[in-house]
């Protein structure tokens, strides 16, 4: 993704006058949707300086409070630096700016077995973190707002599908789900590794209090496919790590194929709106639809041998 907003040298120091360091060097980061990300370098340390293009001081000031919560129950995610006067934000040009240190560490395009144990294993302690009130109790992609493009007659096919799978998960969803603090975006681009060991997970702007199964969803759709099919080893691996620290309940089990295909259907949503609505673009205009075909796929496997692929 492009930078949104470029920041000069003496732009850089200004905002890092707030923290009271020195610019060595910087260079503007690949990466982030609606964020301007800077590597920015200190005779002694590294830190990321994020510009939040198209969010309120309020949504941040809360994203900030939550990196802070994370930290004190030693989640191993991204560090916010506060500013010389102990305040978590800053900003530039009337948008809000937060500094976190840089942490080291390579997003693959590909997790083995092993490595998905150990993001499983982090998932299940980010869920049993109390939620704060502040966080929303809706994911920021989820089905409350599918209903914004269906009717626009944009991709018709596709709005039809999309309404279908609004009746199927207003009809399935349980209100006795356990509900908890969630990342919401488990995919390879905000997991971090070391020498095939696991650093952190970053970008909590889809955190929220919802259901725990939707994060195992997610991280499935995320991490775990073979093109448009589960990889149940892969799968398995995940869930098996989870369960060493958060035992999934029987009607999460039962639920979870339904998650899958509900975080499929989510990101679809968010590539069609994204792409087609917000920053259209011919390229990816279709980007959405290998996702239904994910949703397809997930929702044609026998209930039998989805379990038994999961929880072997």
């Amino acid at each position: 993704m492009a930078t949104y907003t470029q920041l000069n040298q003496q732009e850089i120091q200004k905002l890092a006058d707030n923290y009271q360091l020195t610019v060595a060097e910087f260079e503007p980061m690949e990466g982030g949707n609606g964020n301007s990300s800077h590597l920015m370098k200190t005779e002694t340390s590294t830190y990321v300086l994020t510009v939040c293009d198209d969010k309120v001081y309020d949504e941040v000031f809360k994203m900030g409070q939550l990196l802070l919560l994370l930290e004190e129950h030693d989640v191993p995610c991204t560090r916010l630096i506060s500013t010389v006067n102990s305040e978590i934000l800053t900003t530039h040009s009337d948008k809000p700016v937060m500094l976190k240190a840089y942490i080291e560490g390579q997003v693959l395009d590909s997790l083995n077995e092993t490595m998905l144990t150990q993001v499983g294993m982090q998932a299940a302690r980010l869920n049993q973190i109390s939620a704060p009130t502040y966080l929303p109790t809706n994911h920021p992609y989820g089905s409350q707002l599918f209903s914004k493009v269906i009717g626009l007659n944009i991709d018709e096919k596709y709005e039809v599908w999309l309404a279908k799978e609004v009746t199927y998960l207003d009809n399935n969803i349980s209100d006795r789900l356990p509900l908890g603090l969630i990342h919401g975006d488990l995919f390879n681009d905000n997991l971090l590794f070391e020498n095939g060991n696991f650093k952190a997970i970053i970008d909590f702007e889809e955190a929220c209090y919802y259901y725990n199964v939707f994060e195992l969803g997610m991280a499935i759709v995320g991490s775990c496919l073979n093109d448009t099919s589960i990889n149940f080893d892969k799968a398995s691996a995940l869930v098996s790590g989870y369960q060493q620290v958060r035992p999934l309940e029987d009607i999460e089990k039962d639920s979870l194929q339904m998650f899958v295909r509900y975080a499929a259907t989510a990101t679809s949503y968010w590539r069609f709106n994204k792409y087609n609505i917000e920053m259209p673009s011919k390229d990816k205009a279709d980007h959405h639809w290998k996702m239904v075909q994910v949703s397809e796929d997930v929702s044609a496997i026998s209930k039998a041998k989805f379990l038994n692929g999961i929880f072997k």
